[in-house]
């Protein structure tokens, strides 16, 4: 009787995994839709899947940014393409996509090999925490551009492997391909997204280097007793590497090229503004920032997630007190969680609240770390009310937050204006260029220009294809600026422009936008 009852348990758990993958679904891309807007960035993701979807699979003559994406979350934009087409939706249903992978598989890890009410105590809690993310800009950090989150989603796959692959587990027999594929998947995870060898490759293999110390040299046990630590500290060592090579290799055979990431250490005048931006981004990401939200329930909610930060935090000190004696993925998590909040901190990357986005790997590894961890304890006589009365509040804000009235997309009424005055080729700046291009379904293409030493040159080394500024397949005859019409003089854009085309034909005002037209072609005039 207990193989037929243990396999209808894994229906059971299957069919649950399914509908509330579903409804997390609909409700992370209703409040992606209602709660942010398209802009550059998403848009630029949404033609490269174009691209790769009519054949050019490498993104020939794309010169990218300092993060590819290529291997993370441009699969789920080409999943989303293939339904849709291009149209600003795609990047909507791609975020919400991997928000709600994201939420099951920190389930999934939190849940570990516990049954019954241990293991959906656990799963509830890891996915309670991430269930209800902030309006505002933790919106458009979680559910729509890409901004590492959906690294994390191959990483969680990485860790559920590691962990089930235990020599100490029934799935033993995983254990000798665990090495071979972690390898391979933090490759492959790196050559998308170079943060990857920070909050992946560097705790793995500084954790499984730990381990295999304390085999060897303390408790004084053959290496090959301690081959599983040392090989995955090897794969994760040797995807660093490959990753540059696999990078390297793409460029060699005539594909993408990647702009250099900006590194180097902040001075000591820099570190306290970074601790108050790391402090206030870990709010944010747990839905319990307090800062710039108007209203009353937007802060109900913040206090109610506090909550959930609580738990967090209760998780995260147990994990270090014990480190030394805790299990393989708690290990990991507290290292990635620790790297990751430090590169934050002694490095250049929190600029601003916006930066959030390079810590948002916290969010998913503290989760599952207090399901892990926490979760059993939360099923007792005393705590399991409370926190059913915790998860049910989470359940409504996702509702709320699924219900608010759209976010006007800026960009959207140029695009149709561009479209019906049959403007269909022309210039702007970066954060109007893509995002008019997939606004107006690729009809009007909007191509990024920049202004450098006094002439407006092609911004062809960051998100655009090299081809788009070719006067001789491609006539741009209009420029659109950030101003009053009356004053386009004063734009920086449009007066560098001027100055080496002449006065515009035509100015028109669209909004707070301003629309230069020329009867020549532009992409003759810039460099």
């Amino acid at each position: 009787m207990q193989a037929p009852r243990a396999g209808w348990a894994r229906l059971a758990w299957a069919a649950a995994v399914a509908v509330a993958g579903v409804l997390l679904f609909v409700a992370y891309l209703e409040q992606s839709i209602r709660g942010t807007y398209v802009n550059s960035d998403g848009a630029s993701i949404a033609l490269q899947a174009r691209d790769m979807l009519h054949g050019n699979v490498l993104l020939s003559g794309w010169a990218l940014a300092d993060v590819s994406f290529y291997t993370t979350d441009l699969p789920q934009y080409m999943l989303a393409e293939a339904v849709r087409g291009l149209r600003p939706e795609v990047v909507h249903i791609a975020s919400a996509l991997i928000y709600t992978e994201l939420v099951l598989l920190a389930g999934w890890l939190a849940k570990g090999r516990a049954t019954g009410a241990e293991g959906v105590a656990r799963a509830l809690t890891a996915g309670g925490i991430m269930l209800a993310p902030q309006l505002g800009d933790v919106s458009g950090i979680l559910m729509l551009s890409p901004d590492h989150v959906g690294t994390c989603v191959p990483l969680l796959v990485i860790w559920l492997v590691i962990d089930r692959a235990d020599p100490g587990t029934p799935q033993a027999p995983l254990a000798r391909l665990a090495p071979v594929i972690v390898g391979l998947l933090l490759t492959w995870t790196a050559v998308g997204d170079p943060l990857a060898e920070v909050i992946g490759a560097l705790p793995l293999a500084a954790v499984c280097g730990v381990r295999a110390v304390q085999g060897v040299a303390l408790r004084r046990e053959p290496l090959r007793d301690n081959w599983y630590h040392v090989s995955l500290a090897a794969a994760a060592m040797v995807s660093v590497p490959a990753a540059w090579a696999v990078t390297r290799l793409i460029a060699v055979q005539g594909g993408w090229t990647q702009t250099a990431v900006r590194t180097g250490l902040v001075g000591s005048g820099v570190l306290r503004q970074n601790a108050t931006l790391t402090g206030q981004g870990l709010l944010q990401l747990f839905g319990a920032g307090f800062f710039g939200q108007p209203g009353h329930s937007p802060l109900i909610f913040a206090a109610v997630h506090l909550i959930g930060v609580a738990l967090v935090a209760w998780a995260f000190v147990l994990a270090i007190r014990r480190f030394f004696t805790a299990e393989l993925l708690v290990q990991v998590l507290a290292a990635g969680i620790v790297v990751n909040l430090a590169a934050y901190l002694f490095f250049v990357q929190a600029q601003d609240i916006t930066k959030t986005r390079e810590i948002a790997a916290v969010l998913p590894y503290g989760a599952v770390l207090a399901g892990r961890l926490i979760g059993g304890r939360l099923r007792t006589v005393w705590l399991a009310p409370a926190m059913s009365v915790v998860l049910a509040l989470y359940a409504e804000m996702l509702v709320f937050d699924a219900v608010q009235p759209p976010v006007p997309a800026p960009m959207a009424n140029l695009a149709s204006w561009l479209a019906e005055h049959d403007l269909n080729e022309g210039l702007a700046g970066y954060w109007q260029a893509n995002s008019v291009t997939v606004d107006s379904r690729g009809t009007v293409q909007v191509r990024a220009v920049a202004v450098n030493s006094g002439r407006v040159t092609a911004q062809a080394y960051w998100e655009a294809r090299k081809d788009w500024y070719d006067p001789a397949t491609h006539y741009a005859d209009f420029v659109v600026g950030v101003g009053r019409a009356a004053r386009w003089q004063d734009q920086v854009l449009l007066r560098q422009m001027a100055a080496t085309a002449g006065r515009p034909v035509t100015v028109y005002q669209v909004g707070p936008y301003t629309i230069a037209v020329w009867h020549e072609n532009l992409l003759k005039q810039i460099q």
